[in-house]
């Protein structure tokens, strides 16, 4: 890849073109979320909760809010929302009663079915193949890997 001549220009920043994409994604994920009625968000948060349901893990607030990369502060409004759709609760700790933990209701489970359909439609819209959008996830990934000092030597 070429260098521009101005390290100031904005074609080459990375932090650019990772903002950029990132609202371009979130923009596909909108009209796709919407019947579900669901922000994109409140999708992220519902991933991290049906995928601990389905490995059997309870999911406290600080645990869900790192995996996402998200301060706990700011979940609370995402699951607050989730809450007054029916969607989840938010229990004190039986073993701890300082952990909030994060249940997904009968209605969450149950959306779960309804989601399934939602990665292959956003790859639809995206316009790009699976194996593209893949090659973008493995590099994404590498860079927050980067930024949070987590990163791992391959063989």
């Amino acid at each position: 890849m070429d260098q521009p001549e101005d390290p100031l220009a904005l074609e080459a920043q990375v932090c650019f073109a990772l903002s950029a994409s990132a609202r371009a994604m979130v923009a596909l994920y909108r009209p796709v979320l919407e019947p579900l009625g669901l922000t994109h968000p409140q999708y992220l948060v519902l991933l991290g909760l049906w995928e601990d349901a389905g490995a059997g893990r309870t999911t406290s607030v600080t645990g869900l809010a790192a995996r996402l990369y998200l301060d706990p502060g700011t979940l609370s409004p995402l699951l607050k929302r989730l809450e007054q759709q029916g969607l989840v609760e938010r229990r004190r700790g039986a073993a701890d009663a300082r952990v909030v933990e994060v249940h997904l209701t009968e209605a969450g489970a149950a959306l779960r079915t309804e989601a399934l359909q939602v990665p292959a439609r956003v790859v639809e819209a995206s316009g790009l193949g699976l194996d593209e959008l893949q090659r973008v996830r493995a590099a994404a990934d590498a860079v927050i890997a980067a930024a949070y000092g987590t990163a791992t030597v391959s063989a």
